[in-house]
């Protein structure tokens, strides 16, 4: 079988990581836009656009299924990437997302915040409060912070660098400050390579990574995934602009 997987630049590699250690022996074509990263500081009409023009590079590739790992084109362009690959079974990561926030906090019963991280289209939209409030009830509030620096950061390599600390520690200190521990979400799936950041960040918090939530989610829909066999996954490798990728992705 053959799994595409989208995103905006190199974030999706984590999402592309849990499904290489999920499904051996399946095939994998990864597709990062990084001409036009980051995807979250623009509009939803470009974003659609971008997004669509981008996965149309699947089309000769007649893959099985295409997981959308980018919560930003998850979020405004769903639609889109389906109608432009009509006969291939589109996943994104949103639902994975809030699966996973939602088994944290049965885990975690005490937070009474969920904090969203996330860019700042996808903060925008609101989707993650519109499908999570409903379950989590008047008592845990649910509070999105756009992030917008992080995913330039991360796409030029400085996992550990004090202007990466520093922008964190803007975004969230208000959070960790005015509250007591809670959830938070990496909605973004830039972030998951910057978690002990976050961790460092928000002492006492349940951080969420949603990558190992959409392996899940992606074998409960094709349960013939688990068959594929049990050798090494082979990787093909798309960028709409490859000289600005980091060493560091085809390490993971």
């Amino acid at each position: 079988m053959k799994i595409g997987v989208f995103d905006s630049g190199i974030g999706g590699v984590t999402v592309l990581t849990a499904l290489r250690k999920r499904f051996p022996g399946v095939e994998f074509v990864y597709l990062g836009d990084t001409a036009n990263v980051p995807y979250g500081t623009k509009s939803p009409s470009q974003i659609k656009s971008l997004a669509a023009n981008a996965v149309a590079s699947f089309a000769p590739r007649q893959l099985d299924a295409l997981v959308v790992a980018c919560n930003t084109a998850s979020s405004l362009a769903l639609d889109e990437i389906m109608a432009t690959l009509p006969k291939v079974p589109v996943f994104g990561v949103v639902e994975a997302g809030v699966r996973a926030t939602l088994d944290a906090h049965r885990a975690f019963t005490a937070a009474k915040t969920v904090l969203i991280l996330a860019t700042r289209a996808t903060a925008r939209s609101g989707i993650y409060s519109r499908l999570l409030t409903p379950s989590l009830g008047a008592t845990t509030q649910v509070v999105e912070q756009a992030c917008p620096l992080l995913v330039p950061i991360i796409e030029e390599g400085l996992l550990d660098h004090p202007l990466l600390h520093l922008a964190i520690h803007e975004y969230v200190l208000r959070h960790s400050e005015d509250r007591a521990p809670g959830i938070a979400l990496l909605a973004c799936t830039h972030y998951p390579w910057i978690k002990k950041a976050f961790e460092r960040a928000l002492p006492g918090w349940q951080i969420v990574d949603s990558a190992n939530a959409v392996a899940a989610l992606l074998e409960e829909a094709l349960p013939q995934l688990k068959q594929a066999g049990n050798g090494p996954s082979k990787t093909e490798w798309l960028f709409t602009d490859p000289d600005v990728v980091p060493k560091f992705v085809f390490e993971a």
